[in-house]
């Protein structure tokens, strides 16, 4: 398919077909790092899981949330929204920790408050102690969970003048500026946010393996660890070749 040339966004309909195009155009725009991506999505989609014991219910919630906002961030991305793409995984990396937790931990109560109204309570006291357990018995990859979210929170989690400039282009000689709504593309900007995305399905499945070694309830499906292992070192592969980018060599990033 060719790919257009310019993706029009003056109207709701322009954006509507320029954001299909994008997404239609992935591979040919972004090569190995959107198919990397999109395979880890698939893997842990329908790839990953045979089978849930009923009283791991609360683990199969927060699974739901997983899966749907990594391919939020994936369709983020590739349709030119960073920030999106930053919060979509931000909300990843907090479900994919409570449900590593939920793996272990089946009761309810342990998830939410229940208000004198009867409404529940997303309790912050309870967040902090699934967290405080996380570290407590998975301390690898609870650091890389809050790793991720700490660069997260740094910059793409809250408006600051950096993310906003991504759709703000100026000439103060001719005294004229634009407000895009798709970001300014910048093809490595966008590679290494496909790269963090399948990063973040990796840390998130590696994770939710070693729980579930432990603590059983979940069934893996036959051949999932092959799959997974050839897209860890796929995924490898393009830090390498990220890393290695004129652009990025200069901040010796240590990136995991």
């Amino acid at each position: 398919m060719q790919i257009p040339t310019e993706f029009k966004q003056s109207t709701l309909d322009e954006i509507l077909s320029s954001e299909r195009e994008m997404v239609l155009h992935g591979v040919e725009r972004y090569g190995r790092f959107y198919i990397n991506a999109l395979e880890f999505i698939n893997l842990l989609g329908s790839g990953m899981i045979n089978s849930i014991d009923a009283d791991r219910f609360v683990f199969a919630i927060f699974l739901s949330q997983i899966r749907k906002h990594l391919t939020l961030s994936l369709l983020s991305a590739v349709r030119l929204h960073k920030v999106q793409t930053m919060m979509n995984l931000r909300q990843v990396l907090e479900a994919g920790a409570s449900a590593a937790y939920a793996i272990a931990n089946t009761d309810p109560a342990d998830f939410a408050d229940t208000r004198d109204d009867g409404s529940l309570d997303p309790s912050q006291n309870l967040a902090r102690k699934r967290y405080e357990w996380l570290d407590h018995n998975f301390t690898v990859g609870s650091a890389s969970i809050k790793r991720m979210k700490y660069i997260i929170n740094d910059i793409g989690a809250h408006a600051n003048i950096v993310t906003a400039q991504q759709t703000f282009k100026h000439d103060f000689d001719a005294g004229i500026f634009s407000t895009p709504f798709f970001d300014y593309e910048d093809e490595m900007w966008v590679k290494t946010d496909l790269w963090q995305i399948a990063n973040v399905a990796l840390g998130i499945m590696d994770l939710l393996y070693g729980v579930n070694e432990i603590f059983g309830g979940i069934k893996i499906q036959n051949g999932w660890s092959d799959r997974f292992k050839a897209l860890a070192a796929e995924n490898d592969r393009l830090k390498t070749e990220m890393l290695g980018h004129e652009r990025l060599k200069r901040f010796n990033l240590d990136v995991h």
